[in-house]
């Protein structure tokens, strides 16, 4: 028997007990410590308590972001929390004192709790409070007023918005710089905006840590034993693993459906267990385990070639699920379900596919109808899982850009180190072919001047729109900007942002996905709400910093209209002058 696999399971709302995915109980287990990744702002925080340089913290964020996962690694790095201890409401120490959680405190005593820490380093201490969002700024607005009643200070309605405002904001930016409210100064962390991608392969290669798995080895069921098949597997092609793993959470954090830390602890260790158990993999048999529950499968929310209903509990099965990746047509399909070639995987992989294929052979002969309970859509729909997790193809950029966008391999590159200023230009020409074509819905040809249009928000074009101002092609210069903040994890993280005369607007995924639809022809585009309000923006900073100015007075009235013709567009002025309509050119 393995224990680390029970806890394991703990980890993940599909059975019946998830105790270990609350930061409560992980800090009593005995598997905490070999597998919790560091935090930065954790780090950062007990350096300022042994350094002296005492200062207030206060956390907020979503459930499952890893708040008292921070909480307890402060406590353990500064050793003044044991193994199998647990967590108090609130705790002071010399140097240190702790809220675990504010909105679990009476509300009446709120204030008191908040106003304690954050004068903490008056009195020599660093102090860490963590609170929901929502009661977190209702107390900041208790205290705002009890602190101006106590001076004789008004503190109407506007003060109220300014306050709110200023804390809103701060939680938006998620800034490092320290604020300062009623002349407390403090240190306010957004967890839910700090860039947490990185940490699914950090905790993935620690939970394969060979150590974790010694118990297995000795196994009378090793030789059987889906759990410990998988370990091995991940431990095989880890790069790879680690590769896919990464880019799918990035796809998820770049198009607004971030994933918590719990949220992808969850997914990555169903994935590995399958929610079975030494003991029932011991007293019973399971049908063809190495395929049924093997990562690949289950990370995707499949037991073999059926869906697993109980996993969809899972937020990153169930996004995964509406994405659809393996029914995605790749380029290497032919070789795989024509070809039935399967060099691209490892021979341990390769033999359970060749053996699916002897098994079900006739159905890849015969094209069935597009159901999604035909055994041929379900084959084909496993092997894309296995390429995606396992493939040994070396062209792992191209695959990515298939399923994720074909700019995603470039986006990835791009926020993570510096670039060379020819694939800056590339970005630079795509987006001006782009927004050349959202303007006027032809392309620019050798065009470098983009119109600013007045039109119909549609796929239909006029053949005459007014033209707002016009705005060169160098004027879009994109740049790198690195993104300095002590509380990122992701310490090396660029910003690919256009920069529009003196503001700079921050260019992302989906809106290189739009701009490459827009260009390959795409008549419309499947656009959630944050890639509508992103363009929208970009389109009213453009026409704020390069429109027309407005006329001086009425007599002054000159319109330039484009005008769509065969042979492309034309760009000419008119002049009203009395009951005269003049052309200028």
């Amino acid at each position: 028997m393995n224990g680390f696999v029970d806890y394991l399971n703990s980890t993940n709302n599909v059975g019946g007990n998830s105790a270990g995915s609350l930061a409560e109980s992980q800090v009593k287990s005995t598997y905490f410590d070999m597998v919790k990744v560091d935090r930065l702002l954790g780090t950062y925080i007990t350096k300022s308590v042994k350094s002296k340089d005492y200062q207030a913290y206060v956390l907020t964020g979503h459930a499952g972001d890893g708040k008292t996962s921070v909480l307890v690694q402060v406590l353990k790095e500064l050793e003044l929390i044991h193994q199998g201890e647990g967590l108090l409401q609130e705790q002071e120490y010399n140097h240190f004192y702790y809220v675990k959680d504010m909105s679990e405190i009476a509300e009446i005593n709120q204030m008191g709790i908040l106003q304690k820490a954050l004068e903490a380093p008056q009195h020599g201490k660093t102090s860490m409070l963590i609170s929901n969002t929502g009661p977190l700024l209702n107390t900041f607005i208790r205290l705002a007023e009890y602190s101006r009643k106590l001076n004789k200070m008004p503190f109407d309605e506007k003060d109220r918005i300014s306050l709110q405002s200023k804390l809103l904001t701060q939680l938006d930016t998620n800034s490092d710089e320290i604020i300062e409210v009623e002349g407390y100064k403090f240190a306010l962390v957004n967890i839910a905006r700090v860039d947490n991608v990185n940490f699914s392969t950090e905790i993935l290669s620690k939970i394969i840590n060979p150590k974790l798995w010694i118990d297995c080895q000795g196994c009378d069921h090793a030789e059987c034993c889906p759990i410990k098949n998988n370990v091995d597997r991940l431990l095989a092609q880890k790069e790879r693993v680690l590769s896919f793993i990464n880019s799918y959470y990035r796809y998820l954090y770049e198009n607004d459906s971030r994933m918590t830390i719990r949220q992808m602890v969850s997914q990555i260790s169903y994935a590995i267990t399958g929610n079975l158990t030494c003991k029932r993999i011991k007293q019973s048999f399971l049908k063809e385990p190495f395929f049924n529950y093997n990562f690949a499968n289950l990370f995707f929310g499949y037991v073999g070639l059926d869906e697993s209903r109980d996993s969809t509990q899972i937020k990153g099965i169930s996004q995964i699920k509406m994405l659809a990746l393996d029914r995605v047509a790749l380029d290497v399909d032919y070789s795989l379900f024509v070809n039935n070639d399967y060099h691209y995987f490892a021979p341990e992989v390769g033999a359970l596919l060749v053996e699916l294929h002897k098994k079900h052979r006739k159905h890849y002969q015969v094209e069935e109808s597009n159901s999604e309970q035909g055994i041929g859509t379900k084959l084909r729909k496993a092997v894309r899982r296995f390429y995606l997790v396992y493939s040994t193809d070396q062209r792992e950029g191209e695959i990515f850009n298939q399923i994720f966008g074909k700019y995603y391999t470039l986006y990835e590159q791009v926020i993570t180190a510096k670039q060379s200023k020819q694939v800056l230009r590339n970005v630079q020409s795509l987006m001006f072919k782009a927004m050349y074509i959202k303007n006027t819905g032809f392309l620019p040809d050798n065009a470098n001047e983009l119109p600013l249009t007045l039109r119909r928000e549609d796929s239909v074009f006029q053949n005459v729109m007014l033209v707002l101002g016009t705005v060169s092609k160098n004027d879009l210069l994109i740049i790198q900007k690195p993104i300095r903040n002590r509380f990122e994890d992701f310490d090396t993280k660029q910003e690919l942002l256009v920069r529009i005369k003196d503001a700079d607007f921050a260019l992302t995924l989906p809106m290189l996905t739009y701009f490459e639809r827009l260009v390959q022809g795409a008549i419309s585009s499947n656009s959630n709400p944050a890639l509508t309000h992103g363009i929208a923006k970009l389109d009213t900073l453009i026409l704020d910093k390069f429109g027309d100015e407005l006329p001086e007075s009425e007599d002054d009235c000159e319109l330039r209209v484009l005008i769509n013709t065969t042979n492309g567009q034309e760009i000419r002025s008119f002049a009203f002058d009395g009951n005269k309509l003049s052309i200028l050119s």
